[in-house]
């Protein structure tokens, strides 16, 4: 049973201004606890000095934040915690005796006849918790040196010189405080915002992280590879942040072609990428590289994920992406299946890129039947905290449209609001059976090359994600045109869907629905026809 005593707790701004009504309410909370008089003047400074830590070293200057500040009664020693969603702190979990030095990671504030023990607590995307133990009727000892005086306030740009290297475990706080000054606590994967998470990261090598080291030795911009398995023969990049004040000096661009060079080096083939679209920083990035636009991810991610002080204001509930690939090396050469709807358009993105790809003419005799007797191999992943899933079909089996539709069903019924499926372009059976999964809703997202010794269709269905069109940034006008045939194939499935049901209606009989059926068949191709004949344009 606890013997913890809650004496009091109040939430205030992140100024100092409030530091000495914090100091008066802790002192007078902790006043029928103590039983030497010179206590009370010690635990307030304490109370200070915590504070003003807390202040200074959890938010920027100009920031607006708040900390909630607790008293607790233990036996024998009162407790003073703050709690933030401020920076994740240069330190890691855990406890130091503050008589005994610092352990390994942890820089002390607190003179150590102030307090008895220090502890801190990662509470991930919940932020932070500092603890202060003083034991009472501890006698005060000399008076602490004068409280360090706050930054001042820092320019808009940062001017001092960066460097690019590989990622160290010892970087791995400063990162996580760089991912905080970039998104806040709203980036997709919460392991970034625990240092210990990244260092285990590091050293199952599925993670390689290039940083930018500013003079003082913070972490100031960071572009992750991360490697989805021992073989893989190319590369993700994900995680990208610019500290704010160091944007516009062209970071991204310096790690995106170090970790091109990089990854030539390890002869991987290429780096695929999802760049967001609600902004085009990071996909002109991507375009002055050499990399090229090969789908658009529509509301591939919750509106949650802000870019500090590139993208505050109201925006739609998920935003979407676009997918990038940069060559490093020569691939091999490839005949793929493309779907003959949708030839035209994985035909532009092939030139666009300069692949050494072959789209293979359909083979006439090629039915359903050359499946019978064999089962499907279908993978499923689902990621809940950003809603959405993926189904990478592996092998196709007679049973392939059944389990696909099945495992749609149960993800929409769990809330995901986007699924995407993953057909295998080096199988003759993805150009056939496309429509078929086109005729559950799923409809063109684009093409990833090289994932796992082949190429793959990637197609994107929308379980009641709204799409504001608006809100779509492209930065170049081939990208441009594939977001029309992204945009385009979306609509013409809806409609599609929306005839299914009219046509099942039992209202008007057979005729009343043989006629439907004729207009329906005049009007469906004009929807995606003039992008495809665009899409031929840039072949």
């Amino acid at each position: 049973m606890s013997t913890d005593r809650l004496l009091a707790r109040v939430t205030l701004p992140a100024d100092p201004a409030t530091v000495p009504a914090l100091q008066g309410l802790m002192m007078q909370a902790a006043r029928g606890c103590v039983d030497h008089p010179d206590d009370l003047p010690a635990l307030g400074r304490l109370v200070e000095e915590v504070a003003l830590h807390v202040i200074r070293t959890a938010f920027d200057p100009g920031e607006h934040g708040e900390y909630t500040a607790e008293l607790v009664k233990r036996p024998d020693q009162l407790v003073f915690a703050i709690e933030d969603k401020g920076l994740p702190a240069p330190y890691n979990a855990g406890g130091v005796d503050a008589a005994n030095g610092a352990r390994a990671g942890f820089q002390p504030f607190l003179p150590a006849n102030l307090a008895d023990r220090v502890a801190f607590r990662n509470l991930g995307r919940g932020g932070k918790r500092l603890e202060v133990a003083r034991s009472l009727s501890t006698p005060p000892g000399a008076a602490p040196p004068d409280a360090p005086v706050p930054d001042e306030a820092e320019p808009p740009r940062a001017l001092d010189e960066v460097t690019l290297r590989l990622l160290d475990a010892e970087d791995a706080p400063s990162l996580s405080r760089l991912m905080y000054r970039s998104y806040g606590y709203t980036y997709g994967s919460e392991f970034v915002y625990y240092p210990e998470r990244i260092v285990a990261m590091l050293a199952s090598g599925k993670l390689v992280s290039l940083i930018a080291v500013n003079e003082s030795g913070d972490v100031v911009g960071h572009l992750a590879m991360l490697l989805h398995g021992p073989d893989s023969t190319t590369g993700e990049t994900a995680m990208a942040a610019v500290d704010p004040r160091y944007r516009g000096r062209r970071l991204f661009e310096r790690m995106k072609d170090e970790m091109r060079d990089l990854a030539r080096n390890r002869r991987y083939f290429g780096l695929f990428s999802e760049a967001v679209a609600v902004h085009t920083f990071t996909q002109k990035g991507n375009l002055a590289l050499g990399g090229f636009e090969t789908g658009f991810l529509l509301a591939f991610t919750p509106a949650t994920q802000v870019f500090r002080k590139i993208s505050d204001g109201p925006v739609a509930d998920r935003r979407s992406a676009v997918l990038f690939y940069l060559r490093t090396n020569d691939e091999p050469d490839r005949v793929i299946h493309a779907p003959s709807h949708h030839r035209v358009m994985v035909d532009a993105i092939i030139q666009r890129g300069g692949m050494n790809r072959r789209i293979a003419v359909p083979d006439p005799h090629l039915t359903l039947h050359s499946l019978r007797g064999r089962d499907a191999a279908l993978d499923v992943a689902a990621r809940q905290d950003v809603g959405r899933a993926f189904l990478t079909v592996r092998a196709y089996g007679a049973d392939v449209l059944r389990r696909v539709q099945e495992e749609l069903r149960t993800l929409c019924r769990h809330g995901y609001a986007c699924v995407y499926l993953e057909l295998p372009l080096s199988d003759p059976m993805t150009a056939l059976l496309c429509k078929g999964f086109e005729a559950f809703g799923f409809f063109f997202a684009g093409v990833l090359f090289e994932v796992e010794g082949g190429d793959a269709l990637r197609l994107q269905y929308l379980n009641g994600a709204a799409i504001n069109e608006e809100d779509i940034k492209v930065a170049s006008p081939f990208g441009r045109d594939l977001l029309s045939y992204v945009l385009a194939a979306k609509n013409e499935v809806d409609w599609a869907r929306q005839e299914r049901r009219r046509l099942v209606s039992p209202r008007g009989g057979a005729t009343a629905r043989a006629r439907r059926r004729a207009d329906s068949d005049q009007a469906q191709p004009a929807a995606i026809a003039p992008v495809q004949a665009k899409a031929a344009e840039l072949v």
